[in-house]
């Protein structure tokens, strides 16, 4: 397939807009990444903007554990955007 890019995810949204968190939702996106040679994850992967870190990251975690064992070797690029740039910063 080549490179398949996903953004604005908003994991950990206090909404509970972000609906990767749940297993079944994901999926149909986990069967489209054993296709891909590279996943993009392009911005807002995380909501790190509307409460603790901690809290996006928990409610993260199961998305990339899935995304890890669907990608295996095969590459992951992750680009913070203005709701997870605290990924990059200092």
């Amino acid at each position: 397939m080549g490179t398949l890019i996903i953004s604005d995810l908003h994991l950990g949204s206090l909404s509970g807009s972000d609906v990767l968190r749940h297993a079944d939702l994901r999926a149909p996106l986990l069967e489209a990444v054993a296709d891909a040679d590279r996943v993009v994850l392009l911005g807002d992967v995380l909501e790190l903007r509307h409460g603790p870190p901690r809290n996006a990251m928990a409610a993260a975690r199961p998305f990339f554990e899935d995304l890890g064992r669907a990608l295996g070797e095969r590459e992951l690029v992750m680009v913070a955007g203005n709701h997870d740039h605290a990924l990059v910063e200092p």
